[in-house]
């Protein structure tokens, strides 16, 4: 209760000091968005690890983390934007809290706010309402990050706060640089294509206090094209121990690992591609279906493989304005792991029901 006090005792400061300068061209509007999942979860055997099937209800307000309230602030040069989610039950935390200097030739952001390699890689309608995107090209580490960004045009550069979603020493970690990331927006005619980089270097430190350097990278190329009355999004990427870089969403052995035989750490190798396409039925409801593909293998003696694959399909129906239902259903299916030539099937996960978005 005490930070949700907090929180909207900044957010009222704010707005007191905005409102009596609207004269002096200082603005703020407000916003906020309700998201409920509504899904249920089926889980094979392998999948679950006790050797029996299992269906699970997801019926919460919380999963994602995309219900919020907010408000955008606009001063001269200056803009802001504060936003808080909510924890039904217990807290509430802040989601976005940066502000942005245009200083004409582009804009200078500083605070929390969108990992670049989020917001501008993410090719679907809504393809995190089955809570995979990992197949679908969502780079990210903890979604959003407190950062120094840069615009210039269509490049944006950011140094982000570092974050691992792996340790191969499961000991210290020593982060003295912050995260790399990078976008370049550009137009072919009518495709718009944008190549993405990021880049994360760190220590591992053992009991003894050796370090250990451990690097980790992410790059490739999102590419999206109107079709008539719909549209083709494409995604290929390729990584150098993306869950070290951060991939919150991670799906290969979980990142470089420590080879005891030479006392060296040992990279894990990645790539995929992700193909969504969508078209608009009418004024009030659209179709998308997508497919993702990831595959991981391991600087380990012997063959070390791993793939996994998601489809999905959804309706997106407006009910009246500000008020949407998305019925989807998808099917995430782990496949296969090879560890040392040893094949081990890692079962699927079968999701089906709605998203529910009211927007105010």
């Amino acid at each position: 209760m005490r930070k949700l006090l907090v929180l909207l005792s900044a957010v009222a400061l704010m707005v007191a000091f905005t409102v009596p300068a609207i004269a002096a061209d200082k603005s703020v509007s407000f916003y906020g968005r309700v998201w409920m999942d509504t899904f249920i979860e089926d889980f094979s055997k392998e999948a679950t690890g006790t050797g029996f099937d299992d269906s699970e209800l997801r019926w919460n307000l919380v999963d994602n983390g995309t219900s919020r309230f907010g408000a955008n602030f606009k001063w001269d040069s200056m803009s802001a934007n504060v936003e808080i989610r909510p924890y039904p039950g217990t807290d509430v935390s802040a989601r976005q809290w940066w502000g942005a200097w245009n200083f004409g030739g582009g804009s200078l952001l500083i605070g929390h706010t969108w990992s670049l390699l989020y917001i501008n890689t993410a090719i679907c309608g809504q393809c995190e309402a089955g809570g995979s995107g990992g197949q679908l090209g969502n780079w990210v580490g903890t979604l959003r990050q407190a950062q120094v960004r840069l615009t210039m045009g269509g490049l944006q550069v950011a140094l982000e706060e570092p974050y691992s979603a792996a340790a191969p020493l499961a000991t210290e970690q020593d982060f003295t640089l912050p995260r790399l990331t990078a976008t370049y927006k550009l137009k072919l005619g009518s495709i718009g294509l944008v190549p993405f980089l990021g880049w994360q270097s760190y220590d591992e430190v053992d009991a003894t206090d050796k370090a250990y350097g451990v690097d980790g990278m992410v790059y490739g190329i999102t590419a999206r094209m109107p079709v008539g009355p719909g549209y083709v999004n494409a995604q290929v990427w390729m990584s150098t121990n993306d869950a070290n870089w951060g991939n919150y969403y991670h799906t290969g052995f979980g990142g470089a690992y420590y080879d005891a035989a030479s006392d060296s750490v040992k990279d894990e190798d990645g790539m995929g591609y992700t193909l969504v396409a969508g078209m608009k039925l009418s004024d009030t409801m659209s179709f998308e279906v997508g497919y993702g593909f990831n595959s991981y293998e391991l600087d380990a003696p012997g063959t070390w493989e791993d793939e996994s694959t998601l489809m999905y399909a959804q309706l997106n129906i407006q009910i009246a304005k500000g008020f949407t239902v998305t019925p989807e259903f998808g099917v995430v299916d782990d496949d296969t792991q090879v560890r040392n030539g040893v094949v081990t099937e890692e079962g699927d996960l079968t999701y089906y029901g709605a998203v529910w978005k009211i927007h105010f």
